[in-house]
């Protein structure tokens, strides 16, 4: 291949194809769920990124199917889709990370993002230098990947919770999403006022993150008092 070539396909593959698929299926858990009261702790950003890795995958297999026929699904099945969920780890894993340690939060997501536009970009180069035996330079290469993916969860597993925000029950800020201590007027994150929150709505372990039972006094999970006991301020006074 010549050079000339060489170099459209690296700046194809690094700086077009890779950045906007990674940053579409990116927004999509932005946009979906990342503010969410379901998105509960770290290992959620990896759950919700690889969801959203493999909804890409299955629109991509198709669309190639229609072009080149079910053949084409073999290879795709073997490399492109789990290549898609690995992809979408690494971002995932920064989703995790900035969503409960709250600082620097974008920065954090945004070098996840480069790293698999990196290692996405390669793919693509790798597969566009040499369609026929690209394959077998794949290989190397998803080995890493899934290296990678394999510490991210382990990490995660190892240092999960991260370090508590107080104790009591945490509930999510109507304006940003994010876990604010139940007891406080004002959200760590944003400043919003914080507004009496019903009695069903979910509540979190200030120390775990993980859901709380109103009916019940400690956390399930770590054990720690939950203090959930009514609203999260005053209730007004009864005029009997």
């Amino acid at each position: 291949m010549e050079q000339e070539t060489l170099l459209q396909s690296a700046k194809a593959s690094f700086f077009l194809i890779a950045p906007v698929e990674e940053f579409f299926k990116l927004l999509a858990v932005w946009l979906a769920i990342y503010r969410s009261r379901d998105f509960q702790e770290p290992t959620d950003g990896l759950v919700y990124s690889i969801t959203a890795g493999l909804g890409f995958a299955s629109v991509e297999n198709v669309i190639y199917m229609a072009f080149f026929g079910p053949r084409v699904l073999f290879l795709r099945a073997l490399f492109a889709t789990p290549a898609h969920v690995m992809f979408s780890a690494m971002w995932g894993y920064s989703m995790g990370v900035a969503r409960f340690r709250r600082e620097r939060e974008l920065l954090t997501i945004l070098k996840g993002l480069l790293v698999a536009t990196f290692f996405h970009g390669a793919y693509n180069f790798l597969v566009a230098v040499s369609p026929t035996t690209g394959v077998v330079s794949l290989i190397p290469l998803m080995v890493l990947m899934a290296w990678l993916m394999h510490r991210r969860i382990q990490h995660f597993r190892a240092n999960y919770p991260f370090p508590p925000i107080g104790t009591g029950p945490l509930i999510c800020c109507p304006t940003c999403g994010a876990y604010t201590l139940e007891s406080d007027e004002h959200c760590s994150r944003c400043g919003a006022i914080i507004p009496q929150i019903e009695m069903d709505a979910p509540r979190f372990c200030g120390i775990c993150r993980a859901r709380v039972d109103p009916s019940q006094s400690t956390c399930s999970r770590c054990g720690q008092p939950t203090g959930v006991s009514g609203l999260p301020h005053s209730a007004p006074q009864s005029d009997g």
